[in-house]
């Protein structure tokens, strides 16, 4: 195995603790504001914060694991009827306008995540790590849609996208 499939294991394996880590904690917070309305004494200082910092990790790294498996815009209907030629010419048209939406959040993520200035109001955290989400996901779907691309381009055997296979 190769460095750089290493490194692909590893970011699949990054990829599916975050979602699942954030998916735990949301479960937790949420558990526990039903527990909260039954006993109003209980309280978590900065629970609404705690629920958007964890789901916007959750949706992007999402975004992200299912980008790298090449099964987040999928249509399989498609890939019975049309021919493998079409369906590579058709993957590539995708990919590049999908890059062109990548590079929108890339930009105006990071910008707006390095000039945001704001901080959360109870936990008085800069919401930097909440914003971060957009920009650093979106450039690693980025290198995966270029290396789809890479792919497509140079080998008109390979199938991009058969089943979905699981993470890590």
């Amino acid at each position: 195995m190769t460095w750089l499939q290493q490194l692909d294991q590893r970011v699949a394996w990054l990829l599916k603790w975050i979602v699942l880590l954030c998916f735990f904690g949301l479960f937790l917070l949420l558990g526990f504001g039903i527990v909260q309305r039954s006993v109003p004494t209980l309280s978590i200082s900065g629970y609404e914060e705690l629920i958007d910092l964890l789901f916007v990790w959750l949706g992007f790294a999402g975004t992200a694991a299912l980008w790298r498996e090449g099964a987040l815009y999928r249509v399989g209907a498609f890939d019975n009827i049309w021919s493998p030629r079409f369906k590579r010419g058709i993957s590539l048209v995708i990919h590049a306008l999908m890059l062109s939406l990548l590079w929108v959040l890339v930009v105006y993520g990071s910008d707006f995540a390095f000039n945001a200035g704001e901080t959360t109001p109870f936990l008085q955290v800069n919401k930097l790590y909440w914003y971060l989400a957009i920009p650093l996901n979106s450039m690693l779907m980025t290198v995966y849609s270029l290396v789809a691309m890479r792919r497509l381009w140079q080998d008109p055997t390979y199938v991009e996208h058969q089943e979905m296979s699981t993470l890590g």
